[in-house]
This record gives structure tokens, C-alpha cells and sequence, in this order.
């Protein structure tokens, strides 16, 4: 039988052939003499391990301990480390806390439960000082102890209920210096508290220590002469002294402080003396300053005014160019008992420059425009007392300039006849507001205020004919004066396309086949230029587009034949109308019999005999036709190589149905 082995993994365990079989059962960790002690308790931690084996042999294995998580091991020797037991001597609050002991045995780690171990009470601290009696600005070294715990303890110190300082420390005790600053009895105490992994422990307060505090007696005096109520230009003496024990001090620093500011800083050896104005009065202060203790005591002044501060007044308010204005430069109250109204000069001042040399009696008359503009401040003086005034800035109101009128709109400076269209007025100078009126024929319109620059008389009008353009005035004013009127309206005037006709030549019952039709496109009415687009009725591409200042255009189908069978018709517009569509015209092209045609000589007219003319000549056909401007047009058309001359008339012939 072949010998084999078995090995039991349990827990933490690896077996190798060949080596003793073992295996730890559990691990179980004691306290004595119990989890709850006082603090001074000298406490034992046993850490017990169950181990099984195979044969009497008991493989080493060392122990480790932990006090929340973290290693104990250093909480006792060196060498006892590794052992079963855990000794703490006189064990304090530091104590307290969750243990667990750790079984090694061959690189195998079992841990055991854990135990909650409290250690109550906490050392009273004891505080000791260098000296029990000081003046103020001197200051006591003061030691708190509680050497008997262990780990980090914060420390307070107090005078009386006040903290006056906070210390962390490993070693047991803090100390810290303690600066008194009035005389008193001051008691002070301290304490401290350690932090635990899960709580904060406070200790009892130490004992009390009773310091005496002496008073610094440098409470200083203040003199105000010759009075504490004085006049402008008075002259005032202040002096600060404290007592003779320490007047002399080179510690000791005397100032004299009005407000934030320091007006002498060594008040020790001397007066501070001034020439005083309205403005010096109010409360004055003393401050004694030695070892960082500091007293001060406090006198008022009141300083009465020779005279008010003066003011300064522009009349009128509103002043325009090359009128007079007034200004006036004068304080309204006086120290009747010190001086006269007489005794105060005054001068007024524009942008820093004096403009009242000479004999002033406090008013200043002058004619507003760009050089009396500016920033005016007026002074008064007496007795050397200077006090300004508030200042003020002047600028002369401009006059309104005469106004421009003009079209505004998508197109600057035209109109379209029969639409509404903007008017513009508007003035390059002048002070705002401005108002404008807008005047057809001198009758009102409307009226707009203009009060800043950005601020437009936009007018709406309309016309009917072109020659009321000039009907149009605006006025603006901006002041008492008469307002000013503007020239007359000028703008383009565009007339839009009236009535289209279209006419044919030959009539539609002469078109004959291999010759020209010549369609005349012809507006009634309407501003050049004008554009004219020529359709064959059932297609939407024009057959010809053209722009003419005149108010007719030809298109010359040449050399027809049946394909140009069908209805025609032309557009027309300018820059005031979008299109207006003509009268339809429809022809067939006939066929020729033998050289006769629409184009052939016309037989003399026995009707007309009178106007027959050399049988020889070539007799040409016209056509007369009126023209609604004052020259008549003359249309070449083409037949063949002959050329005939047509003056065209309103259309008469050939108009079908407009649409």
C-alpha cells in the first residue's frame, strides 16, 4: 500500500510534504483586570491561540497587538514585544480604546475579537506662574501641566471666563506669556482635553491664580486755549501732558489725533498750535502709548465762521449764445462781533482762471457763447480765510440753425407719385430740444420734439401731382425767438407707369407672310427710364428686354411666317412700379398673292387727291400718332430694303383686350 498524506487547510494554513501538520483553531485576546478601570490601573492583555497538530512538535509563532487599527506594539518594551501579554502600566484615558491581538504562526495570521477597554478619570492640571503681582504692559509666564497623561492634549489658558491661549502638546504641560493691559486682579486657570478615536475628554479646570495688575498711570490731560469755542483765524493752542513720573519716559509716546489723523506725534516737549477754520472743529484726542498699553482722553472745539461758505448762482438758467447771463459770487452770514459784510473779497473763477480782476463786488454780467462756457467756482477771503463755493458748469444754449428738409427712405431724396413717402427735418445746430413743424402751403401738418441727437422729426406725406413736392416746409425752435423755416422741399418725383398699350404694325389683318411685324410697346405715363419686355402669350420667356428714357419701344419680329401665328402682349415699369402688363394683340400671318402686299405703294385716293402726290415717287404710308411728351418720336421701320418712318400716335388700331 502506497503511503499518502492529507492535508486540512483551515484558516490561514499551507502544509508541505514533509513538514509537521498544524493548523490555529482561533485566537482569543483578555484584559484583566477588566475592560472598565480607573485611570493609574495597571491593565494585562493576553493574547491565547488554539493550535492543532499532528505530532507532539508545536511549531513558533509570536504575537501583535492593535488599539484602533493601529499597532500597540510599541506600547511596551522592546523585548516583551512578540509575546502572548500586553502590559500597561498605570494606564490613562490614552488607553482607552477597541484592542485585537494578531497570531503568527509560520507567516499564518489569525486575529482575534475585538475588546473595548475604557480608562475613566483625568489628571487635574496644575497651572504655575512666574509672578503674582505686575503693571499693566508687563506680562507673566504661565505653565500648564498635567504630566501624567499621555498622547496629544490641547491646553487652554484663561483669564477669567476670556480664552488667551490654545497650545497642542505631546509632553504634558504648555506654557505661554500673558500680557495684562489695566490695572485689575486677573484670575487665571486652565485646562485641557484629549481626543480619542470616537470622543473628546475634558479635563477639570487647574487651579486658580490670582495676579495683581497695577495701573499704568498715564492717562494723559488735554488743554484747548485760549477757548474751546473760538472763531475762524483764531489762533489755538492744544497740549497733552500725562503725569510727572512719566511725562519723561523714553517709553512713552504722546500724541495728539483729530479723527485718523495724527497732527503730532511728540506732544511730550511742546504745544501743537494752529490758525483754525470752520472745518477744525469737532472732537481732539490725547493718546499715551508705553509697553503697548494705550490711554487717551478727549476735548471738543467748536470753531464759529467769520462767514459762510458762499454760493455761487447763474442767472438765467438757460441762457443761448450772445445773451446776458449774471453770476453771482456771495456768502449770506457773517460773525457780525469780528467782521463787516465789506471786509470779504470775493473772485470767481472759470476752468482755474480768474475772470474778475479788479475791483468785484460779487457779481459778473457777461455774454453767453463758446467762450464763456466752462466750469465757474467762486472764492471769498477775509482775514486769510479762504473758502470756495460749489462749482458749476455754464454752457451757453446754440440757437437753432435753419433746418433741412429732405425725403428719406429706401431711396434718399425721391418720391414715388401716389405713395406714402418720409420727410426728414432736422437742424445742424442747435441746443436740444428742438422742435419741428412740418408746413404744407403754411398750414400745420405735425409738430415732433427732438431731445437728444438721436432723436428724429420723421413726417409722413403723400403728394398726387409731382409739382406739390414743393408745398413742403419745416420750421424748428428751440427758444423764445421766431422759429426758422426751412427752403422748400426738393426730391425726384417718380411718376409710375400708367396704362400699357401694345400696337402692331401692319394691322393684324395686314401681317403677311416674309415681312416684319414691328410690335410698339407705349406707356401712358411714367418717369424714364423705362424697361419694356415683349411676350409671346403662352410662354413666360420675353422675347426681347429693354431700358429707354423715351416712353415707347419697338420689337421687330422679322420675316414672319405661321410659326409666329399667335397673341402678343409687352410689359412695362420703372423704378415706381413693379410691372404693368398691355392689351393682348393677335395676328395670322397671311400668304402672298403675287408682289402686293401691306408694304406695297398705295394707289392714289381719288378722295384725297389734294395729297396725291408725283406718280413717280414712292408714296409711303404714316401713321399719325400723338405723343404725351413735346417731341415727337421717329420709329425706323424695315420692309425689305425699303425704310418707312412712322410717328407714333395714342394706339387706335390693333388693341385687343387689356390684362
Amino acid at each position: 500500500m502506497r503511503a499518502t498524506r492529507t492535508c486540512l487547510f483551515l484558516l490561514l494554513f499551507t502544509c508541505t510534504k514533509g513538514q509537521p501538520v498544524f493548523f490555529v483553531k482561533d485566537a482569543t485576546l483578555s484584559v484583566q483586570p477588566a475592560l472598565k478601570v480607573e485611570r493609574g490601573t495597571n491593565l494585562t492583555l493576553t493574547c491565547t491561540a488554539q493550535v492543532s497538530h499532528a505530532s507532539g512538535h508545536i511549531p513558533p509563532h509570536s504575537y501583535n497587538f492593535y488599539k484602533d487599527f493601529h499597532n500597540a506594539n510599541n506600547m511596551q518594551p522592546l523585548e516583551a514585544r512578540g509575546k502572548e501579554t500586553l502590559h500597561i502600566s498605570q494606564a490613562r484615558a490614552f488607553h482607552s480604546g477597541r484592542y485585537q491581538c494578531e497570531v503568527v504562526v509560520e507567516g499564518q495570521k489569525t486575529k482575534s475579537s475585538f475588546q473595548e477597554v475604557e480608562v475613566k478619570g483625568l489628571q487635574t492640571p496644575e497651572l504655575i506662574v512666574d509672578k503674582l503681582r505686575v503693571k499693566e504692559g508687563e506680562n507673566v509666564s504661565a505653565v500648564c501641566k498635567a504630566e501624567e497623561e499621555k498622547g496629544l492634549l490641547t491646553f487652554t489658558f484663561r483669564d477669567g471666563s476670556n480664552v488667551v491661549y490654545l497650545a497642542k502638546t505631546d509632553s504634558g504641560q504648555a506654557q505661554t506669556y500673558i500680557l495684562f493691559h489695566s490695572g485689575r486682579t486677573a484670575d487665571l486657570t486652565c485646562s485641557y482635553v484629549i481626543k480619542l478615536e470616537s470622543k473628546i475628554l475634558h479635563s477639570n479646570s487647574s487651579n486658580v491664580v490670582s495676579v495683581e495688575v497695577q495701573e499704568l498711570s498715564i492717562t494723559p490731560t488735554i488743554t484747548i486755549t485760549p477757548s474751546t469755542e473760538v472763531f475762524e483765524a483764531d489762533t489755538v493752542n492744544f497740549l497733552c501732558q500725562v503725569g510727572s513720573d512719566y511725562q519723561s519716559s523714553p517709553s512713552l509716546s504722546l500724541l495728539l489725533v483729530k479723527g485718523t489723523k495724527i497732527l503730532q506725534q511728540n506732544m511730550k516737549t511742546g504745544q501743537y498750535t494752529k490758525k483754525v477754520q470752520a472745518a477744525d472743529s469737532g472732537e481732539y484726542e490725547c493718546y499715551a502709548i508705553m509697553n503697548k498699553i494705550l490711554k487717551t482722553t478727549s476735548a471738543n472745539l467748536t470753531v464759529k465762521e467769520l462767514f459762510s461758505q458762499p454760493e455761487l448762482a447763474i442767472r438765467p438758467t438757460n441762457v443761448f449764445e450772445r445773451e446776458q447771463f449774471t453770476v453771482t459770487c456771495e456768502s449770506l452770514e457773517f460773525a457780525s462781533e469780528r467782521i463787516q459784510s465789506s471786509d470779504v473779497k470775493y473772485y470767481i473763477y472759470r476752468n482755474e482762471h480768474h475772470v474778475t480782476l479788479g475791483a468785484f463786488d460779487g457779481k459778473l454780467v457777461a455774454t453767453a457763447g463758446s467762450e464763456s462756457n466752462g466750469n465757474y467756482t467762486c472764492k471769498a477771503e477775509a482775514r486769510n480765510i479762504i473758502k470756495w463755493s460749489q462749482a458749476q458748469i455754464f454752457s451757453a444754449r446754440v440757437l437753432v440753425s435753419r433746418p433741412i428738409i429732405q425725403v428719406v427712405g429706401q431711396v434718399v431724396g425721391q418720391v414715388v407719385l401716389g405713395r406714402p413717402f418720409l420727410i426728414h427735418c432736422f437742424s445742424e445746430n442747435g441746443s436740444f430740444p428742438i422742435t419741428y413743424t412740418l408746413k404744407r402751403n403754411h398750414n400745420l401738418l405735425n409738430r415732433s420734439e427732438s431731445r437728444h441727437p438721436h432723436e428724429h422729426a420723421i413726417f409722413t406725406a403723400n403728394i398726387s401731382s409731382e409739382n406739390q413736392i414743393q408745398e413742403f416746409r419745416c420750421e424748428a425752435k428751440n427758444s423764445p425767438h421766431p422759429p426758422l423755416m426751412s427752403e422748400a422741399l426738393s426730391a425726384s418725383v417718380i411718376v409710375p407707369v400708367g396704362l400699357v398699350f401694345l400696337t402692331i404694325i401692319p394691322t393684324p389683318e395686314d401681317v403677311t407672310e416674309g415681312h416684319d411685324v414691328v410690335l410698339i410697346c407705349k406707356v401712358s405715363r411714367g418717369t424714364p427710364p423705362v424697361s419694356f419686355r415683349w411676350y409671346r402669350s403662352d410662354s413666360n420667356i420675353p422675347l426681347l428686354s429693354t431700358t429707354t428714357m423715351a416712353n415707347f419701344s419697338l420689337h421687330t419680329l422679322h420675316k414672319v411666317s405661321s410659326e409666329d401665328n399667335g397673341s402678343y402682349h409687352c410689359e412695362a415699369f420703372n423704378s415706381g412700379t413693379d410691372f404693368t402688363r398691355s392689351n393682348k394683340v393677335t395676328f395670322t400671318v397671311g400668304v402672298l398673292s403675287g408682289e402686293a402686299s401691306v408694304w406695297s405703294k398705295r394707289p392714289p385716293d381719288t378722295g384725297d387727291a389734294g395729297d396725291v402726290e408725283d406718280p413717280e415717287e414712292t408714296n409711303v404710308e404714316y401713321t399719325e400718332v400723338l405723343h404725351p411728351q413735346a417731341d415727337p418720336a421717329r420709329v425706323p421701320l424695315k420692309k425689305g430694303t425699303d425704310t418707312v418712318y412712322s410717328e407714333l400716335q395714342t394706339p387706335q388700331q390693333g388693341l385687343g383686350e387689356v390684362f
